[in-house]
This record gives C-alpha cells, structure tokens and sequence, in this order.
C-alpha cells in the first residue's frame, strides 16, 4: 500500500517547473499530507523517494525538513520520518487564529476605505453572483479571491497577508471540496455581501460579527469536508 501512496506523489512532481526540486517535493507531499494521500502515522521513504524520481537524496531531505518545521511529520527514533497529518484540532486552532487576524484585517480597511474600494467589492460581489446563476464554479471561486485580495491590498499590510496565505494553504483542499456545494457558495456570496453592508453602513461592531460569522460558517464546512474525505479514504483502504 505504501507503494501506492508514493507512486501518487511521484505522479505529481513536475521538474519542468523553473523551481529547485526541494521546494518541487515539498510542495507534492505537503499537499500529499494535507488531502489524505498520505494518512496519518504513514512512513515517508526518502530514500525510496529519491530513487523513483531518480534525484539524490539531499533535495527530499530538505523538503522533509520543511514539513517537520510545520509540525505535519515527525523523526521517530530508530524508525524514521512519519506523517502527523493535518487533524481536526490543527483546522480548529488555524481557523481561530483566521477569525482573529480576518478581524483585524477587515477594521483597517473600516479605517482607510473610499467610495471606490467599497465599489470595488460591490463589483465583485456582482460578478460572484452572475458568475454562480451561469454556473460557472470556478469564475465563483475566482471573484472570492478577488475580493479578498482586494481588501489586503488596500490595507497594505503584508505580514498580516503572509500570515494569512499561509494558513489557507494548510486548508485550500478542503475549502475547494466544501465550495462545490451550489448552497454553500450561495451563502458565502450572501456573507461577503453582508460584510460589503456593513462597510457601507460604517458599522463597525457588525462588521467585526459578520466577518466571525462567515470565517466560522467556513470553519463548519471545511470540517464537514474533512471528515468526509476522511471517511473515504478509510472505506478505500478497507476495499
């Protein structure tokens, strides 16, 4: 099985990128981790690695580094690298520490806003909209990030931008999956709405609800997407 599990990631590593090939693997089994291909307590072969993809060693080793940085494997002594995965815990504390940082992102926009950027985001939940009624997802998924995009550039602050880019990473296969439901985007247009509402209103208590609300409403579906890809993965293991 476990030949299995590396043949998948092997199958994603593209060399043709203009990367160094350390940062080319690390990128194949983060998100090897993050979507279940690698489950949890699963051991990573470097060396196994190294010689399907017919590399030294050094570059897996680094990529592996990383990932041990980031908590998501672990060396056991006298065994090796093992995959910690990400848990149900690891979502709820990164969507705490989301809802904190989304907070205070939205209320310096509160505070340096004009007429134009609240006519920016009016666009672009328009298009969201018009983009879902066409059915056209991933238009959808494009105006999300183009209004959230928006709001950091105009806040022009790019630690608090980091911080959050590097928490959606952890998520972004989860979040895709969830986003597949016509429902959930729905009420996601509705919510980016809402906060649009606020803004215009200049209410900043109810902005700082509404943007609770929509990171916690994100929290529950990307949870509910967890698990069921758990659930899968476990059934076809069972198989």
């Amino acid at each position: 099985m476990k030949y299995d599990y590396e043949q998948r990631i092997i199958s994603s590593v593209d060399f043709t990128q203009r990367r160094p090939f350390s940062e080319i693997i690390y990128s194949a089994l983060r998100d090897a981790i993050i979507d279940g291909t690698f489950p949890l307590g699963e051991r990573i072969n470097e060396k196994s690695l190294a010689d399907q993809l017919n590399i030294s060693r050094t570059p897996v080793r680094r990529a592996i580094d990383r990932l041990n940085k980031e908590g998501l494997v672990e060396s056991v002594p006298n065994y090796g690298v093992i995959v910690n995965n990400i848990s149900l815990r690891s979502i709820k504390e990164i969507y705490r520490i989301r809802k904190s940082l989304e907070v205070v992102l939205f209320d310096v926009f509160y505070e340096v806003m004009t007429e134009e950027d609240l006519q920016h985001l009016g666009d672009s939940c328009e298009k969201m909209m018009q983009a879902e009624e066409a059915e056209q997802i991933e238009e959808v998924f494009h105006w999300f990030s183009e209004y959230n995009d928006y709001v950091m550039q105009v806040v022009r602050m790019p630690r608090l931008t980091l911080l959050l880019e590097q928490l959606s990473e952890y998520l972004k296969n989860f979040r895709k999956y969830s986003f597949y439901s016509k429902e959930r985007r729905l009420r996601a247009i509705q919510e980016h709405s809402k906060i649009l509402e606020c803004l215009r209103c200049r209410d900043r208590d109810a902005l700082a609800k509404e943007v609770e609300q929509h990171i916690s409403n994100s929290e529950q579906q990307t949870i509910d997407s967890f698990e069921d890809n758990h659930r899968l993965h476990s059934s076809s293991l069972t198989v």
